[in-house]
């Protein structure tokens, strides 16, 4: 372990950043009931209750995706656990994310890494507002152009967040705290956050009657559905007592609560393990920026993505593929860059007409990709995968808009219906971004076309493509909607 400790940054209250805490209001469903912000910034900011604060266990879902792949080959089905804290876990975790990122954001002015740990953080800009995955996007690629014949090295950390040590963790902690030991208060965030507890979120829906048999198989078997609907679930799922006999097992039904007993591992999707994650490879990232640098190249990390620009030739490229992954090791004995989620593509010319090669890994058939975007030498395009994915919600979403239009107008014919239709209205309002979370104040509010729009202006004259991608979206949005008219009648 190698953090400098801040000799004078006394524990806890000192490393608040400058500026207040931001509150956020919390109303999904959770154990808990919900807080006013002054009950949340009361309980948040005192050390003494945040000591010996008893903490529910997170809610888990399954985030689930089917991977990109060929037309007519069947991807393979992903899925990330979720797990969301409730109300009165999450302002803590929230606040002490505030104490904490101000010490970090040192850390990373001090070795030189504020340009390359670029996740979960508010990037200011030259124009002064903060910048997100699409500006960083440019930026690497703009690197590719400027280095001219270069490699660029795109690898994957494997189950990141579930693979932090949690002795290595505490240590860094404690180094930017400049202490010995983690205060109180900071010591029962790191257990809450490393010996945590989950439910499952359908098993205890299903406890409390929520879901249960609601359809029927063709072969006669029941089907689990929502009995209520999603906005009737109160925010505030039992009380203290049926907590302790419906869920912890009180009444002599088995416990719905799961412990995490592992020396390793945090929850992804509290409002503090981003950072946690960020800081806990702050010595990797030194060492390999070092090692970057001193080849004359350029060095990026957005969480477990990494892209390494480097003027070098093949041969040494590999090399240097093989050298980081063999540096993660060094930093947790769980973490590891698989070989068959790295790539390399070779790059040659200049002038903004530049020849490409993949000489290894998988990824990236049309080039590079990074961040959502794919570069093939000469221009910007979203990645192949983004689009491939808003096409099949786009198909789900026309048939949900189909039923809705024929029953509206039974009368008219399918042609005009579409002519009738405001495909563009629809095509702002639909496809809420979540793959390219930033600190720009706006983006909670984009949709994938205002993103896809934005990223096309941002990024030109490179990215000019993305209009004409956009058209065929625009086409192919339509397609979709006349087919499920046709089918629905």
């Amino acid at each position: 372990m190698t953090i400098r400790a801040h000799g004078n940054l006394a524990p806890s209250r000192s490393c608040s950043p400058a500026g207040e805490w931001t509150f956020k209001p919390k109303s999904y469903p959770h154990f808990d009931a919900f807080l006013s912000e002054d009950d949340a910034r009361s309980l948040a900011a005192d050390p003494t209750r945040v000591a010996s604060h008893a903490f529910f266990p997170f809610l888990r879902y399954h985030q689930r995706w089917t991977k990109f792949t060929d037309k007519g080959e069947k991807g393979d089905v992903k899925e990330r656990p979720i797990r969301f804290a409730s109300r009165a876990d999450s302002y803590i975790f929230s606040y002490y994310r505030h104490l904490l990122s101000q010490p970090f954001e040192k850390e990373l002015k001090e070795r030189g890494l504020d340009g390359s740990v670029l996740a979960y953080r508010r990037v200011i800009g030259a124009n002064g507002r903060g910048q997100c995955n699409i500006h960083f996007a440019l930026e690497a690629i703009s690197a590719i152009r400027a280095l001219g014949n270069c490699c660029a090295i795109a690898l994957d950390i494997s189950s990141f967040f579930e693979s932090l040590d949690h002795g290595r963790l505490k240590a860094i902690w404690c180094g930017l705290l400049g202490t010995d030991r983690l205060p109180a208060d900071h010591y029962r965030v790191f257990q809450a956050i490393t010996a945590y507890s989950v439910v499952d979120r359908e098993e205890l829906f299903e406890r409390l009657g929520y879901i249960g048999p609601k359809y029927m198989s063709k072969t006669g078997e029941p089907i689990n559905g929502y009995l209520v609907e999603k906005s009737l679930i109160p925010r505030r799922l039992c009380t203290g007592q049926e907590f302790r006999e419906k869920i912890a097992g009180g009444d002599g039904q088995k416990s719905l609560i799961k412990k995490h007993r592992k020396p390793y591992g945090i929850p992804q999707g509290s409002p503090i393990s981003d950072l946690l994650a960020n800081f806990y490879l702050l010595d990797f990232d030194t060492a390999v920026k070092a090692k970057v640098d001193g080849m004359g190249g350029r060095y990026f990390r957005y969480s477990d993505d990494i892209l390494i620009v480097v003027p070098v030739d093949r041969v040494a490229a590999v090399e240097l593929e093989e050298w980081v992954r063999s540096q993660i090791v060094l930093h947790g004995p769980k973490l590891r860059i698989k070989a068959e989620k790295s790539a390399i593509f070779c790059y040659e010319g200049s002038g903004g007409d530049q020849s490409w090669s993949r000489i290894m890994g998988e990824q990236g058939k049309n080039g590079l990709e990074y961040l959502g975007f794919r570069y093939d030498g000469r221009n910007m395009f979203l990645r192949d995968s983004t689009l491939s994915g808003l096409q099949r919600k786009a198909a789900a979403s026309a048939k949900r808009v189909a039923l809705g239009l024929l029953r509206r107008y039974p009368e008219k014919s399918t042609d005009q219906i579409i002519a009738e239709f405001n495909v563009s209205a629809f095509l702002q309002r639909y496809g809420r971004v979540q793959d390219f979370e930033s600190k720009a104040d706006d983006v909670r509010n984009w949709t994938f076309w205002t993103y896809a729009t934005r990223a096309a202006k941002i990024t030109a004259p490179l990215g000019l493509p993305i209009y004409r991608q956009l058209r065929n979206y625009r086409r192919n949005m339509r397609a979709h909607l006349k087919r499920a008219l046709e089918k629905g009648r």
